[in-house]
């Protein structure tokens, strides 16, 4: 079945679900039934890359965690792969994993929240290996820091690396991704704190959740372009970003102790608050994509096929889907019309935008994925 089909019946199943709700609540139902009255949403934007042999990638935060795993599952897939890095001994750890002296390897020393050194990063890639097919904004920085007590210096720290950064990124590679007229994806690494609260991690949270909203209006804004856009969502995996206080700029450090929300309990040893993250043992899961904590080189290959389907949302951890619809229906069962409101009110623009509807179908249909390792 393709994907407009699909479309299609996901609307009018919606509609007739919506048309029987409101009879039974004594309330207008939101849309009528009548097949007329439903939009041709048409099909998600259609892979922009379809073999990423011999393209050009730039990973920011390339040199540990998911940014180096993306960087070496990207080489083994024969992509000329750019790692941004900032610690030394990080990046010399890095190369470790690929041939010495691979051609198809270039490093950057670049710090994301440095607007201006993005052109200058640009220039310097394509002055290497010609035009840039894949921006991955993968880095990122895990404070601690409540929302309601973080400091100046905590929102700076933590809106600098995990939006701003991708935001210059953005801003840096649309106009010459257009101009290349080639085949491009941007991916932003974001987190499951960016699609569901609650880790207790406030400023992280604002940060990612921001992250995830800039990905979909960029899917609306360049869905007819040659700029494919994807979401990177994980979950709890083997990285160093327990780290990230130590690389924590100077003029940005707190002077007093961390910030502790009003009533927060006591934050177990080595992660956030919150509740536990599940964390089932190897020898009793069905394959390395269900191992906690999920193995970076594992990670990387949900993104790379992501970008080969053009996926909105790359996911790799589905457990927390429970929790995403409890979020989801709060939001809807707040949507109460407390009185029938004006049938002149409906219409195709309450969707607002088809991306979502494109992206239910596109993955009803593309469902069957062969990752390697997987």
């Amino acid at each position: 079945m393709d994907e407009q089909t699909l479309n299609r019946r996901q609307i009018l199943g919606g509609v007739a679900a919506t048309g029987a709700a409101g009879l039974l609540g004594n309330v207008a139902p939101s849309r009528t039934a009548a097949a007329a009255d439903v939009p041709d949403v048409g099909s998600a934007q259609a892979p922009t890359i379809t073999d990423v042999k011999g393209k050009v990638a730039y990973i920011t935060g390339g040199s540990s965690g998911i940014g180096l795993g993306i960087a070496r599952v990207f080489h083994e897939a024969g992509m000329k792969v750019v790692i941004g890095y900032l610690d030394e001994q990080h990046i010399g750890d890095a190369l470790k994993h690929f041939p010495e002296k691979d051609p198809r390897v270039h490093t950057i020393k670049h710090d994301v929240m440095d607007r201006d050194s993005w052109e200058r990063v640009a220039d310097e890639i394509e002055k290497k290996f010609g035009a840039l097919q894949v921006l991955v904004n993968n880095a990122g920085v895990g404070l601690q820091a409540p929302a309601s007590t973080g400091t100046y210096k905590d929102w700076e720290w933590g809106l600098g690396v995990n939006l701003w950064g991708p935001i210059y990124g953005v801003h840096t590679y649309v106009p010459r991704m257009l101009a290349a007229k080639q085949g491009a994806q941007i991916v932003t690494t974001t987190s499951t704190s960016g699609i569901l609260p609650g880790s207790g991690a406030g400023i992280y949270t604002v940060s990612k959740i921001a992250a995830v909203g800039l990905m979909e209006e960029l899917r609306l804004e360049l869905r007819n372009t040659n700029i494919g856009t994807s979401c990177f969502i994980p979950g709890l995996t083997a990285t160093n970003i327990g780290q990230s206080e130590s690389y924590r700029p100077a003029a940005l450090k707190n002077d007093g102790p961390p910030a502790v929300a009003p009533g927060a309990q006591p934050r177990r040893p080595g992660g956030a608050g919150g509740p536990p993250r599940p964390r089932p043992p190897a020898s009793t899961t069905g394959g390395p994509a269900a191992v906690r904590p999920m193995d970076p080189l594992v990670a990387a290959r949900f993104v790379l096929n992501g970008i080969l389907n053009n996926d909105l949302y790359i996911v790799a951890e589905p457990e927390y889907r429970a929790g995403v619809e409890a979020r989801c229906n709060a939001l809807l069962e707040s949507m109460v019309p407390f009185k029938p409101l004006p049938t002149e009110l409906y219409g195709p623009g309450i969707y607002r935008t088809q991306i979502y509807l494109q992206e239910i179908a596109h993955r009803k249909a593309t469902q069957s994925r062969d990752i390697a390792g997987i």
